[in-house]
């Protein structure tokens, strides 16, 4: 088989990744819990508890994977709004396009490693850290195209 069917690839993902960002945002309540009828003293939570940040978190995750996809084929021309803008891309189109699918497959990468480790890590985990296992994920991609862009070059 010579030709690769991309556009049914690409519409069997972006179905499997809403389908578990909707099985997830299922299995956590994203409202707050109102408190029980007993209880009135306790005071409600102002932050958000882990679990609908991890949710949310999570939510994040697949939106940068759906993102990454159209980088990844190939579809975003040269703009100045979507795609790794920097000036080495913007002023050849021969650096774009390769340069948009690196950083388009990093940006997959990441979201599916933080995903991973959002989904695996215990509840009792700190917050902090929920947040460094969204950015430091994608703050490595973006490194790595930097990288690649100057081997381009």
């Amino acid at each position: 088989m010579d030709v690769i069917p991309v556009p049914e690839i690409v519409v069997g993902l972006l179905i499997v990744l809403v389908l578990a960002s909707v099985r997830a945002l299922w299995r956590v309540s994203l409202l707050p819990l109102a408190s029980r009828p007993g209880n009135f003293r306790q005071p409600r939570q102002e932050r958000p508890d882990t679990q609908q940040m991890r949710a949310r978190l999570f939510a994040s995750c697949v939106l940068v994977a759906i993102i990454s996809v159209p980088l990844i084929v190939g579809v975003v021309p040269p703009n100045g709004e979507y795609g790794f803008r920097i000036a080495v891309t913007r002023s050849s189109r021969a650096v774009w396009y390769p340069a948009n699918a690196f950083a388009g497959w990093a940006l997959l990468s990441a979201a599916s490693v933080s995903a991973t480790l959002l989904a695996i890590l215990p509840g009792t985990v700190r917050r902090w850290l929920l947040w460094a296992i969204l950015w430091v994920p994608i703050f490595g991609a973006f490194v790595a195209s930097l990288a690649y862009v100057s081997y381009l070059n």
